[in-house]
């Protein structure tokens, strides 16, 4: 019987142990489906809930190009033209002087842990010394084969005018073609990844190793890098709605079609001149008509011939006295038109 009470107890004691459920207190691992990464771009940080991080690469291939720049030694686990999968971001090190860490596994050798670990300082240089699958073939899958026309770089920020990065590079050569005329037409043939050497010159510049190869009847083979020296693309000081593709190339698809617009634009501010033209010399005359399409007035003139001719003044000062009533229209700091009675009686400046 007491053999039975026994059996009895051990197993109600091994039923309540079996219900305890043992914490989980892995950190929980953030889903790469929140963040979406723009192949348009390379290894840049994005800002997720006031943070800038990386986490919108996890699950990209991305491929070693090298970093011949390190000042100290450390013993390097990549291997240049080595494939390796973003697993996920691990924590910072603040001893070790480590942030934006990458956990990282070698696709082709399946290798991960401490090898498969990128971090450092200056996330700066993420962008020269890896580049990822995605927007490489983003790259090829918007200039392969395309054609373009070249239009120099007289609109284009250029941070250091001369460097040999920022300019059009002869393919045999390796130098810098200069006096290529404007609205040439080249065809983009290949596009590569050149990893940087060590004493290139290019240690501070932040942009990543893709280039174009273009081709040209006349000038050969030439390349040009993608980006800036600050790892964007090139910033253009006008007209902010076409893409200057290396800071010196359009789309000849683009490009024709703002030809046409502009061509248009152009026609359309003709007939619109030509109409006030018109309109002006019905109201004045040819001679009055003629002085306020070049800006000009004189002595006679009416109040509204001068408004056409140089709008709205700053300020009006009026005195009405015996004589009738005197107005001074006054433009700006240095420019005074008198009125008695309607009419144009003094230019002061």
């Amino acid at each position: 019987m007491k053999k039975i009470i026994f059996f009895i107890i051990l197993s109600l004691a091994n039923n309540a142990y079996c219900q305890i459920t043992i914490m989980n207190t892995e950190a929980k691992k953030l889903q790469s489906d929140n963040f979406v990464y723009d192949s348009l771009r390379n290894m840049v940080l994005e800002k997720y809930e006031g943070k800038y991080t990386y986490h919108h690469l996890i699950g990209q291939t991305i491929m070693y190009c090298g970093d011949p720049y390190s000042l100290y030694r450390r013993k390097n686990y990549f291997k240049i033209g080595d494939y390796y999968r973003v697993d996920g971001i691990l924590p910072d090190n603040t001893d070790k002087g480590l942030y934006h860490r990458l956990s990282l596994t070698n696709i082709k050798t399946g290798e991960t842990g401490e090898t498969g670990e990128e971090g450092g300082i200056f996330t700066d240089e993420y962008n020269f010394k890896w580049v990822v699958l995605g927007h490489y073939e983003k790259m090829k899958e918007l200039y392969l084969n395309k054609e373009f026309i070249y239009v120099g770089t007289d609109d284009v920020f250029i941070d250091r005018y001369g460097e040999k990065a920022d300019g059009l590079i002869n393919l045999e050569s390796d130098t810098v073609s200069k006096n290529i005329p404007k609205e040439s037409v080249w065809k983009c043939i290949d596009v590569q990844v050149k990893p940087r050497k060590k004493g290139d010159g290019m240690n501070l510049d932040k942009r990543s190793p893709i280039i174009l190869i273009f081709d040209n009847p006349n000038y050969g083979k030439h390349y040009c890098y993608l980006e800036s020296d600050q790892g964007t693309p090139y910033q253009t000081l006008l007209n902010k709605s076409l893409s200057y593709i290396c800071g010196r190339f359009h789309l000849k698809s683009d490009y024709e079609q703002l030809k046409s617009d502009y061509e248009q634009l152009i026609l359309a501010e003709r007939l619109a001149k030509n109409k006030r033209k018109a309109n002006l010399i019905r109201k004045y005359g040819t001679a009055i008509a003629n002085l306020i399409i070049q800006g000009k007035v004189r002595i006679g003139m009416t109040k509204q011939m001068c408004l056409e001719s140089w709008g709205e003044p700053d300020d009006i000062n009026t005195t009405i006295g015996s004589y009738g009533t005197h107005e001074q229209w006054v433009y700006g700091n240095e420019y005074y038109l008198y009125f008695e009675n309607g009419k144009l009686t003094n230019i002061q400046n």
